[in-house]
């Protein structure tokens, strides 16, 4: 089963458990994006699903743990089950989690950032460009540019 029909008959089940129309959730998304969610034509997004979740009285973890468990033929129970132990594997279940993303440095800029610090502190230390060059295994041209770089 693809995941987007596990989630199309997620929804779809437990709008009909709960005793819900699919205008029900007009509020969260038109009743034809529901059936065609439902249809298993659209996907949904993360902050859909965690609409549609809460217009179903459930935590969105909980919501995309019933798809899940539907993806994989498996209950519920089991897919926790799974999931607990995964987490476990990774050492992350106590952890908190960031909320947002943090600004990370890109690789390369982090490689001239270091090259870049290499050559002023061999030159504090009295190092000419073309000793600082063949020490480091740099081009002189580069050495010349780090060398009169302001940090």
């Amino acid at each position: 089963m693809s995941l987007r029909k596990a989630y199309a008959a997620t929804l779809q089940w437990l709008r009909v458990r709960r005793g819900l129309s699919q205008a029900d959730f007009q509020d969260k998304a038109d009743q034809g994006h529901i059936s065609r969610l439902e249809a298993s034509s659209v996907s949904a997004s993360v902050d859909l699903s965690a609409d549609l979740a809460q217009a179903l009285g459930l935590r969105p973890l909980s919501f995309l743990t019933l798809v899940a468990a539907a993806d994989e033929g498996k209950t519920a129970r089991s897919a926790l089950d799974e999931v607990l132990a995964e987490l476990h594997q990774l050492g992350v279940l106590d952890e908190f989690l960031p909320r947002e993303p943090q600004t990370l440095t890109p690789p390369q800029t982090a490689a001239v950032e270091g090259k870049l610090r290499q050559v002023q502190e061999l030159k504090r230390a009295g190092l000419s460009q073309t000793e600082i060059s063949v020490k480091l295994g740099m081009p002189r041209t580069t050495v010349r540019r780090m060398w009169h770089a302001q940090n």
